[in-house]
C-alpha cells in the first residue's frame, strides 16, 4: 500500500484519496500475447522434429533456427516487458491537497508531475466506445492555471466519480486558501477612520 511519506514534496495535512491505475481491461491485449508467446515454444519443439525432421539433424541450420528463435523470444519478451512495467508504472495519485500524475516512458525515464488542487479550473471525464461503457473506464482531463495547462488520467475506473470527486476537493481546497489569506491579510478589528457622527 502507498504511504504519504514516499511521496515527493510533502505537504502538512495531507490525506490520500485516490490511488489510480489504468483498468485492468487495457492490458487484455498485452496477456493475450504473453499466453501466445508461452504456446509458441512447445508448438516449435513439437513441429520441428515432426515437419521439419531434416532441418533438426542438419548440424549447419539447426545452431541458425536456435539462434534465431532465441532472439525472437529475447525481443519479445523485452516488449511485453515494457508493455506491462508501462501499465504498471503509471499512476496518479489524488490527496486532498494536490494531484501527482507519475508516468512511465520506456524501461529507465520516468516523469513526475503535481498539481495543487486549489489551481483546478475544469475538470472532464471522457468514455468513448462500447467496451469503455460496459466496463465503466475512460479518460479524466484536469484544465489547470499553470505552466502544464492539463493533467489528463488515461483509462481509469470510473470516470465520472472520479472527476466529481476531484472537483469536490478542489473547492474544499480552494475555500481553505481563501481562508487562510483572509486571516492573514484580513480587515483590522478597529476602522482607520473615525466614524462620522450623526446629524
Amino acid at each position: 500500500m502507498l504511504h504519504l511519506n514516499h511521496l515527493p514534496n510533502a505537504i502538512p495535512d495531507e490525506k490520500l484519496v485516490h490511488v489510480l491505475h489504468r483498468h485492468p481491461l487495457t492490458i487484455f491485449w498485452l496477456v493475450m500475447g504473453y499466453i501466445l508467446l508461452l504456446g509458441c515454444v512447445p508448438f516449435l519443439f513439437w513441429y520441428l522434429p515432426t515437419y521439419q525432421a531434416e532441418l533438426v539433424a542438419d548440424p549447419a541450420l539447426m545452431p541458425l533456427v536456435v539462434l534465431g528463435s532465441s532472439a525472437f523470444f529475447l525481443f519479445a519478451w523485452l516488449f511485453l516487458f515494457q508493455n506491462f512495467m508501462d501499465y504498471y508504472l503509471d499512476v496518479w495519485i489524488v490527496t486532498n491537497k494536490r494531484v501527482l500524475n507519475i508516468e512511465q516512458t520506456g524501461l529507465f525515464a520516468r516523469t513526475v508531475s503535481e498539481l495543487r488542487l486549489y489551481r483546478v479550473q475544469d475538470v472532464t471525464s471522457t468514455i468513448k466506445g462500447v467496451v469503455e461503457t460496459l466496463f465503466d473506464f475512460g479518460d479524466v482531463e484536469i484544465q489547470t492555471a499553470g505552466e502544464k495547462t492539463r493533467f489528463i488520467f488515461e483509462e481509469i475506473p470510473h470516470p465520472n466519480r472520479i472527476s466529481k470527486s476531484i472537483l469536490e476537493l478542489s473547492e474544499v481546497e480552494r475555500r481553505e486558501q481563501l481562508d487562510e489569506a483572509v486571516s492573514e491579510f484580513g480587515m483590522p478589528d478597529k476602522p482607520n477612520h473615525p466614524e462620522q457622527k450623526k446629524v
